[in-house]
């Protein structure tokens, strides 16, 4: 009875303490806003170059989704994200080129980038259209610096 009685106080000093931290948090970080968002109203943000766009579908704590246009010929110079990054290819193509190995990339391909990738790309003669996901906002930062454009 006594194993009883202590395995029933270690369980209830557990919950309390999840819920307490649960309130401190709640306290301390605002909730995330539920949004619904058509791709009209999306944020549009381009480059001052004007070939490259990005429409901000979704932006969370833990994720980014957004629609990515860039022109035919365009390119994305070396670089690193410090999250996982997931392209799908809607239309256009060109070469990425992760870690050093190079890929054809089309209509219907997806591809993931481990964190940290070392990443470029060199775009076909037609606009690529694609979705971009980030499992963490934070690599979307470096669309705050492109230009807003008005609906």
């Amino acid at each position: 009875m006594r194993i009883l009685s202590l395995i029933c106080a270690f369980i209830l000093g557990a919950l309390v303490t999840v819920s307490l931290q649960g309130l401190a948090q709640s306290k301390t970080e605002p909730s995330p806003t539920t949004t619904v968002t058509s791709l009209d109203q999306a944020t549009h943000k381009t480059t001052p170059s004007g070939k490259a766009h990005i429409q901000i579908l979704a932006q969370g704590k833990n994720a980014f989704v957004g629609r990515l246009r860039m022109a035919g010929g365009g390119a994305v110079p070396e670089h690193r994200d410090a999250t996982e990054e997931f392209i799908h290819v809607v239309s256009g193509g060109g070469t990425i080129t992760i870690d050093d190995k190079a890929h054809r990339i089309g209509p219907g391909t997806t591809v993931y980038m481990p964190a940290n990738a070392k990443v470029t790309y060199q775009n076909g003669p037609d606009e690529i259209v694609a979705i971009q996901v980030f499992a963490g906002p934070e690599p979307a930062a470096k669309y705050d610096g492109w230009k807003t454009v008005k609906p």
